[in-house]
């Protein structure tokens, strides 16, 4: 039974899944904890959010969806490899200084970029994947500008530190509910 009720709950599911992983990703990537040993931060945290996306979200669904290890394997380091070129290109504005069209353009699309790759890569093949991937990719591109639009607003008018680890956790929160909205349980959950 495919109903749009069934739907919409794992999608609550999986969201729920999302919401905590960007919350860890952000307490892990400004964790006073993990770089104890250092006083300051080096590059390695850009890698934080990526992983604990595949962990905490990705591999859930991708077992409760009874794929093989291979399909999983390759959405765990899609997921985790992602994350960091994606942040690369939205980092690239912020260190230009670009203008404000051209800072939520990169942000919108480190966010494409990171939803396509999970979308096509975790959605693709799957029975009605397409409709599960493109709002994967539409939400992702979405909220990456948003992202982008709250950094240009932030730099003149407030601190953006908080806002950027928001925004992270929605888009965590909103393409964790899109992917896991495409998966189908295996046969035998299903039933």
């Amino acid at each position: 039974m495919n109903s749009p009720f069934k739907r919409a709950s794992l999608a609550v599911r999986w969201g729920l899944l999302g919401l905590v992983s960007g919350v860890l990703s952000c307490l892990m990537s400004q964790s006073r904890i993990i770089y104890i040993v250092r006083d300051q931060k080096t590059l390695d945290h850009i890698v934080w959010p990526g992983m604990v996306f595949a962990l905490v979200v990705v591999l859930p669904i991708s077992r409760w969806a009874g794929d093989g290890w291979l399909r999983t394997a390759a959405a765990l380091i899609a997921s985790s490899a992602v994350y960091p070129i994606a942040w690369r290109i939205a980092a690239e504005s912020i260190i230009r200084r670009s203008a404000a069209p051209f800072m939520i353009a990169a942000f919108a699309l480190a966010g494409f970029l990171g939803s396509f790759v999970l979308a096509s890569v975790f959605l693709f093949g799957r029975p009605r994947w397409a409709k599960p991937a493109f709002a994967t990719v539409i939400l992702g591109t979405l909220i990456g500008g948003l992202m982008g639009a709250h950094l240009c607003g932030a730099l003149t008018f407030v601190s953006a530190r908080n806002g950027l680890g928001l925004f992270m956790v929605v888009w965590q929160t909103a393409v964790g509910a899109s992917l896991g909205r495409g998966v189908s349980a295996r046969p035998s959950e299903s039933a």
